[in-house]
């Protein structure tokens, strides 16, 4: 059973949604079929129990007791089923979404001829409307779908007279280049985690010429998302950073906290991979642009915390020498995490905490007790243990360390950038096992070399054993 679609469709309801499933199957409008009542009771009953024990024969002869098992025909009523609920999802989906809602109401009176219902439901979704907050490409994509009912109501009525073209063309216009610029930016920032070029975008250039030629003041939006893809392709330019501050700052509001969050994290991503060059001064940026976002709610995900975000604020708060603010949002900040890898990330990021405080033997106990499969988070363990082994003066270990370290980045072909900056760690830690004992003069010449290097994990440790 568990191979079939309509069992993971079914799984994947939560338990008010089984409810409204089993009204959806009793509207004769919906389901006429006794059958699909009877499967649903049965999936409903295995669903409370928690274990899914069904052979296809035994739910046949539980559905048609007196019937010989019929493989065919179980398949039919499985997919019909299956088909009810691909329904009821979409259903769900018509329901939630209001103005949609409401549009295609607006579509099916003009349809008929009630253009008296038509201007009256047209012109108070029109209000509802622009009272919504965003100014988003989605703003502007059904700004542009309710623009273009009114046209044909207008088109129709008044032959030869004034309408709303301009209205139209302005909504249609504003999403092309809203989401162009967003996919555009998508692209880009995909293309800095790996060697590849960015996918080419249709219309990009012209979508980018018109953008630049549009005054902030005319809209707003355009200009944070014009200059959050600047942010990313200049990512020498100080002063599309700073204008991307000052952007999100007066007029993130105007995004959803999705979108929001990606626009916040462009401008994290320029501050980080500033800090990764050694400018001191960009690591307290990223700071203060994570708490910015923690402050304005938006960087949850479905009200939860991803595991490497979480893990990125803890290490730039640490490095910056807010110990006390780091444990606050250790202990309270792990509520925002999911339950699952909760205590996992709360372990990883006390030996973090301990690593920034030089108390080297909790962190090697602590990183015992963690797996991650995101990457980027195995990274850090392993730059962690590193620095313990090496204050600690476990030299073997470490030895063992920097050899499989080396193994696990050349496995890696996505990390870009980043690979780089761990392989300098590896290179430049080697290297400096070997001055120990030696003149300060060889200290020197190495911390030249790390100072030089454009990206180095922990370049400011590095620079501080040399000393």
């Amino acid at each position: 059973m568990q191979d079939t679609l309509a069992f993971s469709l079914f799984s994947s309801l939560q338990s008010k949604e089984v409810v409204r499933f089993g009204k959806f199957l009793n509207s004769p409008y919906f389901n006429r079929r006794k059958d699909v009542l009877d499967l649903y009771s049965i999936f409903t009953h295995q669903s409370k129990k928690g274990t899914w024990d069904l052979e296809r024969e035994k739910l046949w002869h539980l559905l048609f007791p007196d019937q010989k098992y019929e493989r065919t025909a179980l398949n039919y009523l499985l997919n019909f089923f299956a088909e009810r609920l691909e329904q009821f999802l979409a259903f769900e989906e018509f329901l939630a979404d209001h103005f949609q809602n409401h549009l295609l109401r607006c579509r099916a009176f003009r349809r008929r001829g009630l253009l008296g219902h038509f201007d009256a439901n047209a012109r108070e979704l029109a209000q509802r409307h622009q009272a919504a907050p965003y100014r988003n490409a989605g703003w502007w994509l059904f700004e542009y779908q309710l623009q273009n009912e009114i046209f044909a109501r207008q088109a129709a009525r008044r032959r030869g007279g004034g309408t709303n073209l301009a209205q139209t063309t302005e909504a249609l216009a504003n999403f092309f280049l809203l989401e162009n610029i967003r996919w555009a930016a998508t692209s880009r920032a995909q293309a800095s985690l790996s060697r590849e070029a960015p996918a080419p975008i249709p219309l990009a250039e012209e979508a980018l010429r018109l953008a630049a030629d549009t005054p902030a003041a005319l809209n707003p939006a355009l200009a944070l998302v014009h200059t959050g893809l600047q942010a990313l392709n200049q990512p020498d330019d100080e002063s599309c950073f700073l204008q991307l501050k000052e952007l999100l700052q007066r007029h993130v509001g105007l995004f959803p906290p999705a979108e929001a969050r990606d626009l916040y994290m462009t401008a994290v991503n320029f501050a980080i991979r500033r800090h990764n060059r050694g400018e001191r001064r960009y690591t307290r940026e990223a700071f203060d642009l994570y708490r910015e976002a923690l402050d304005k709610g938006i960087l949850p995900e479905n009200g939860l915390l991803p595991a490497y975000t979480f893990i990125n604020i803890l290490n730039l708060a640490q490095l910056l020498g807010e110990h006390e603010w780091s444990r606050r949002f250790l202990d309270e900040g792990r509520a925002l995490l999911a339950p699952a890898e909760r205590d996992n990330t709360h372990r990883y990021g006390l030996a973090g905490y301990h690593v920034r405080r030089s108390e080297y033997e909790p962190v090697l106990t602590l990183l015992r007790e963690v797996e991650f499969s995101d990457v980027f988070i195995q990274l850090d363990s392993r730059k962690m243990l590193l620095r313990s082994y090496f204050e600690l003066g476990e030299w073997p270990a470490l030895a063992s360390l920097l050899d499989s370290f080396h193994a696990f980045l050349r496995r890696q072909k996505g990390l870009g950038y980043h690979r780089d900056s761990y392989l300098n760690l590896i290179k430049f830690t080697q290297k400096l096992m070997k001055t120990i004992g030696k003149r300060p003069a060889v200290r020197k010449r190495l911390a030249a070399q790390i100072g030089a290097a454009v990206a180095v994990a922990e370049r400011e440790w590095l620079l501080e054993k040399c000393g």
